[in-house]
C-alpha cells in the first residue's frame, strides 16, 4: 500500500490540464490554424514566442534557429507538457509543411497558441541569411576513446531510475531528463559534458535545455545505450 500509494513525479502540465478538464477549454472549434512565416517574419516573432523545433536529433543538432526547444514529434504527448509555458505562443520548426499532427498533438494537452510555422523550415532560415546554432554530436565509439584516453568526460545520463537501474553507465551523473531545469545548477560548466539517454533523442532534448540556459559545452551522444551496448570499452 505505501508502494501504491506514494506521490509520483507528475508534468507541470496536469495543474492546467485539471483546471480544463473541470472547466472546459476555451474555443476549441474556434482556434485557427498556424500560419507558415517567412524566415524575417519568423525571426520577428520568436522574440516573444517560444521556438519549438520537431525535427530529428540529427537535423536539429546539425542547424537549428538558436533558443529553440528540441522534442521530436513523437515525443511531444509525453515531453511537451513537461517544458513548455502556456503563456507564450509557439512557433514550429518542422520537417515538413504538414504540421496538424503536431498541432493536434500540443493541443490534446492545452497548447492552443500554436502561432506559426517556418516555411521551407531551415533551408529559408539559411537562404535568408540568418544566423543558426549547432550541438556537437560523437558516437558511442568516440566516447569510449576518449574514456580509454582519459580526457576530461563528465557523462550526465538523463534515463530513467528504472532504466539506470537496470544497465548503468559507470561514472555517469544520474538526472531524469523532467527533473533537468530544476537541477542544472549540478552540471558544470567548465567541463565537457556528455549526455547519455536510450538512443540520443533524449539526450537533443536536454542539450537544447543546456544551451538557452548558457550552457556551450555539451555533446550529445549518438545512439544511447543502444550504441553503448552493441560495443565493449575500452575499444581495443
Amino acid at each position: 500500500v505505501r508502494h501504491v500509494a506514494r506521490m509520483l513525479e507528475y508534468p507541470p502540465y496536469f495543474r492546467m490540464m485539471e483546471r480544463l478538464n473541470l472547466q472546459g477549454p476555451p474555443g476549441v472549434c474556434t482556434l485557427a490554424s498556424p500560419e507558415p512565416l517567412s524566415a524575417f517574419e519568423f525571426s520577428q516573432r520568436a522574440r516573444e514566442s517560444v521556438v519549438l523545433d520537431t525535427r530529428t536529433e540529427l537535423a536539429f543538432a546539425s542547424a537549428h534557429v538558436p533558443g529553440a526547444l528540441s522534442i521530436w514529434q513523437e515525443g511531444l504527448p509525453g515531453w511537451a507538457g513537461w517544458f513548455l509555458p502556456y503563456d507564450k505562443p509557439i512557433l514550429l520548426v518542422a520537417d515538413t509543411a504538414d504540421v496538424s499532427s503536431q498541432v493536434r498533438d500540443l493541443r490534446r494537452i492545452g497548447y492552443d497558441r500554436v502561432a506559426g510555422y517556418l516555411a521551407q523550415g531551415m533551408v529559408s532560415w539559411h537562404s535568408a541569411g540568418l544566423q543558426s546554432e549547432s550541438v556537437r554530436t560523437v558516437t558511442v565509439q568516440e566516447l569510449c576513446h576518449r574514456l580509454d584516453d582519459h580526457q576530461d568526460v563528465w557523462i550526465l545520463d538523463v534515463r530513467s531510475d528504472v532504466e539506470v537501474e537496470n544497465n548503468p553507465i559507470p561514472g555517469a551523473c544520474h538526472i531524469h531528463l523532467s527533473q533537468i531545469v530544476g537541477r542544472m545548477g549540478e552540471v558544470p560548466r567548465d567541463r565537457s559534458i556528455y549526455i547519455f539517454c536510450g538512443t540520443g533523442l533524449r539526450s537533443t532534448v536536454a542539450a537544447s535545455l543546456l544551451t538557452r540556459s548558457g550552457w556551450d559545452n555539451v555533446t550529445v551522444v549518438l545512439g544511447g545505450l543502444s550504441g553503448w551496448s552493441s560495443i565493449t570499452c575500452p575499444l581495443p
